[in-house]
C-alpha cells in the first residue's frame, strides 16, 4: 500500500509562497489575517497557535483578537470587518450560536475558510475565484498530487459537514466522480463503501473504517482526527486496512498538513484579490 504522505503534498504548495508574498509587498500589500475568538475551547486554541507559527515563517501579520463575552466578540468583529489593512479574517470555532450567524457579514474575499454563503454559492456553481474551506480542498489537492484520476470513478465520502462532506460534492463533481455521500442515517454503508474506488471518511469516529468496509485496491483518504489512548488516530483503521487498500493518507501527516498550508494559501490569495480592486 502506497502511504499517501501530506507533507509532501504540503512541500508542493508552499514552493511559490515566498514569491507571492514577496510580490505583494513590492505593491504595498502584505497579507494579513485576523482570527476572532470567544474564551473557552483550548484545543482551537492549539490549531491557532499552529496558524500564528505559520504566519511567522513566512512574514504573514497575524492579530488574535479573543472576547470575554459575545458582546467584545460582536465589537471586535465590527472592528476589522472593513479595515483595509486586514485582507483575512477567520472565527475560531466552536462559537456560540449567537454568533454564528455573523459567519455570513464577513466580506467575501475577506473569508478566508470559504464558510460564508457566498463563497460556498460560488463552489457550487464553479467560479473560479471562490475560496474554498481548506480541509475539502486539501483532500482533491493530494489525489491529485499522487496522481489519482477520479475521472468515471465512484467516489464515497463517509460525512456530510458544511467544511468537508459537503464542499467536497462540487469539487469531487469537477474532477469528473461519481459520488455518493454516507453519513449516520444511510442504510446498508459498508454495501456503498465496498463499491468504491475511493473513500473519503469525515465522520469522526476513531478507527471506524475496516478492511472488510472496502474493496481490493481502493485508495482511502483520511481526514478524522480523534483520540484514543492518548494519541492522535484517524477515521480509518490503518493497521487494519493496509493489505488490502492501494493507497491511503496516514494521520497524523495526512490532510491535517495539507489543511494548514492551504490556509496559508488562501491567506495570500486574500491578499491577492485585494490588490486587485
Amino acid at each position: 500500500m502506497e502511504i499517501l504522505d501530506g507533507k509532501k503534498v504540503s512541500e508542493n504548495i508552499r514552493k511559490d509562497f515566498e514569491k507571492r508574498i514577496k510580490i505583494l509587498k513590492e505593491n504595498g500589500r502584505n497579507p494579513n489575517i485576523a482570527v476572532l475568538g470567544i474564551v473557552g475551547d483550548d484545543a482551537s486554541g492549539v490549531y491557532v497557535k499552529t496558524i500564528e507559527k505559520n504566519c511567522n515563517k513566512y512574514g504573514i501579520d497575524f492579530t488574535l483578537k479573543i472576547a470575554n463575552t459575545e458582546e467584545e466578540f460582536k465589537e471586535n468583529f465590527n472592528s476589522i470587518k472593513n479595515d483595509k489593512n486586514i485582507t483575512a479574517i477567520m472565527f475560531q470555532e466552536p462559537l456560540p450560536a449567537g454568533l454564528l450567524e455573523l459567519i455570513d457579514e464577513i466580506p467575501p474575499e475577506k473569508d478566508v475558510e470559504g464558510i460564508g454563503i457566498n463563497n460556498k454559492g460560488k463552489l457550487f456553481v464553479g467560479k473560479k475565484d471562490a475560496l474554498i474551506p481548506c480541509t475539502s480542498k486539501a483532500v482533491i489537492e493530494t489525489l491529485s498530487f499522487y496522481g489519482i484520476d477520479l475521472q468515471g470513478k465512484k467516489v464515497v465520502v463517509v460525512g456530510r459537514s458544511n467544511i468537508v462532506g459537503k464542499p467536497l460534492i462540487p469539487q469531487l463533481l469537477e474532477k469528473n466522480a461519481t459520488v455518493t455521500v454516507c453519513h449516520s442515517k444511510t442504510k446498508n454503508l459498508e454495501q456503498e463503501t465496498k463499491q468504491a474506488d475511493v473513500i473519503i471518511m469525515c465522520i469522526g469516529k476513531a478507527k471506524f473504517l475496516k478492511k472488510e468496509y472496502i474493496k481490493e485496491g481502493a485508495v482511502i483518504v483520511d481526514v478524522g482526527i480523534n483520540f484514543e489512548n492518548g494519541k492522535i488516530v484517524g477515521d480509518v483503521d490503518f493497521e487494519d486496512i493496509k493489505e488490502k487498500a492501494a493507497g491511503c493518507t496516514p494521520v497524523p501527516g495526512g490532510i491535517g498538513t495539507v489543511t494548514n498550508s492551504l490556509l496559508i494559501d488562501n491567506i495570500i490569495k486574500t491578499s491577492e484579490y485585494s490588490l486587485k480592486k
